[in-house]
C-alpha cells in the first residue's frame, strides 16, 4: 500500500469513527482487533482509539553556524491541520500505541486465515466450529 493510499484509508477511518454512534460496532466493521496475540508475551487489549488534531503554525530550521533554530511562523492562510490516529493497547507488562497500518499488519500476521468471527494465532486447544458463532467468541 502506498503512502497516499494509507493516508486516505486512515482519513476515512477517522471520519467514520468520529461520526459513528456505536464505536465498538464500527471497530468490528473495520476489523480492528480488540485483542492482539503476542507470542511469548501477554496478549494486548485495545483500551483507546486516540485521534489527535495537530496544526502546523510554524517551521524551524537550523541556523547557519549556530545551534539556535531559525523560526518562521506560518501565515494564517497557510496553517494546515492533520489528524493523527493511534490505537492504544495494553497488557500487564506494556503499553503500545500502534498506527492503523501496524494494527492491520500485526493482526493479519497473527491470524493464519481471515475469518468473519475471530482469529487465532494457533489452533492448539481449538475445539469450536467456525461456521457457527460460538457464544463466548470475542468480537473484533
Amino acid at each position: 500500500m502506498t503512502h497516499e493510499e494509507h493516508a486516505s484509508l486512515e482519513s476515512a477511518f477517522i471520519d467514520g469513527f468520529r461520526e459513528a454512534r456505536d464505536k465498538p460496532a464500527f471497530l468490528r466493521l473495520a476489523r480492528i482487533p480488540l485483542e492482539l496475540e503476542a507470542p511469548g508475551r501477554a496478549g494486548l487489549k485495545l483500551m483507546q482509539v486516540v485521534i489527535e488534531d495537530a496544526y502546523e503554525v510554524g517551521r524551524a530550521s537550523p541556523g547557519f553556524g549556530t545551534r539556535e533554530l531559525v523560526y518562521h511562523p506560518v501565515p494564517a492562510s497557510r496553517v494546515s491541520g492533520i489528524a493523527q490516529l493511534r490505537f492504544r493497547y495494553v497488557s500487564a507488562d506494556e503499553l503500545r500505541e500502534l498506527t492503523l497500518a501496524e494494527v492491520m499488519t500485526d493482526h493479519l500476521a497473527a491470524s493464519p486465515s481471515v475469518d468473519a468471527h475471530h482469529h487465532h494465532a494457533t489452533d492448539a486447544g481449538h475445539s469450536h466450529d467456525h461456521h457457527h458463532p460460538h457464544p463466548h467468541a470475542h468480537p473484533h
